[in-house]
């Protein structure tokens, strides 16, 4: 393997988020939902992706207020672009190989950091939007 193939930049990853969130459909983010667990169990047990769990957790339940109704402030880029770098994160194949040892997700970690940077004032004004409606229910 080449240092080329194990090379990732932010300019990378953006290209790599960019093509997967230009193909997201409603039914991805259903179906990317359906796969919580999965999702939730490779971010605890792989070291770069830990760092992101809180973020994820927020996500997860963004996307599924998106989903039901419930919650219809966020711009469809940004769900796309959350539910495109979750995909991206599932694949097996991609940039870097998930199988290769320490360096594997390497490239998951940037594409789902990059996510996280670009909808952070979207996931801010979601959380803000969340404890205000668990302060009306208490």
């Amino acid at each position: 393997m080449t240092n080329e193939n194990t090379n990732i930049n932010e300019e990378k990853a953006k290209e790599a988020l960019d093509g997967y969130a230009s193909k997201v459909g409603a039914d991805d983010v259903k179906e990317t939902l359906g796969k919580e667990d999965e999702i939730k169990k490779l971010f605890k047990r792989v070291k770069v992706l830990a760092k992101y769990f809180n973020d994820l957790c927020d996500i997860l339940e963004l996307l599924r207020d998106r989903v039901t109704g419930t919650y219809k402030e966020t711009p469809w880029t940004t769900i796309a672009a959350l539910t495109g770098a979750l995909i991206y994160v599932l694949s097996p194949i991609d940039l870097i190989l998930d199988f290769i040892p320490f360096i594997g997700f390497l490239d998951d970690a940037l594409v789902i950091g990059l996510a996280i940077k670009l909808a952070q004032s979207d996931l801010e004004k979601y959380r803000v939007w969340k404890a205000h409606r668990k302060e009306q229910a208490a």
